[in-house]
């Protein structure tokens, strides 16, 4: 019994150990609008409904999504018609927020950004930086350090203005 119950076990801690790691969850989509319509949202076949006009899915997993976005239009008691506002196969990667705005004239704006930081209390979502150092307050001594870019060697895909990599 006690040689089973080992083999068991080591079995067990075998195909835990051999087990892929899966990546992380913690992508976001966020769907804003600012239509009066009623709004649904298909994200990978799955229906969501938007409660006053926004929705947030946290810990989405890394990779392709297909984001369908459709408005729902009234037309008496029992007859309803959705017309789509958005459909896109979007790819996530990991740790990047997918904003979805949408605006009174079903006018659609998609923003991705990076945040890494911001939801796991890292440096600047832990309070640390909230002021930021930026010498626009400080004594600069004639020198004016906005204009400038400062990619500091790491290449040309890399844009410190703008903060962001470019595709």
């Amino acid at each position: 019994m006690k040689k089973i119950f080992t083999l068991a076990a080591i079995l067990f801690s075998i195909t835990t150990f051999a087990a892929e790691y899966p990546g992380p969850n913690d992508s976001k989509v966020a769907i804003r609008s600012f239509s009066d319509a009623y709004i649904q949202v298909f994200i990978d076949g799955r229906q969501y409904n938007m409660n006053q006009n926004g929705f947030a899915f946290d810990n989405i997993c890394a990779g392709r999504h297909q984001i369908e976005v459709y408005k729902i239009d009234n037309y008496g008691r029992f007859r309803t018609r959705p017309q789509r506002v958005y459909c896109n196969v979007s790819f996530v990667k990991p740790w990047e927020s997918l904003n979805i705005n949408i605006d009174r004239f079903e006018c659609v704006n998609v923003q991705t950004r990076f945040d890494r930081d911001d939801r796991r209390g890292g440096y600047n979502g832990g309070g640390y930086n909230q002021g930021g150092y930026d010498n626009r307050g400080y004594d600069n001594r004639g020198y004016d350090n906005r204009g400038y870019d400062r990619d500091n060697g790491r290449g040309p895909v890399y844009n410190d203005r703008d903060d962001h990599y470019r595709h």
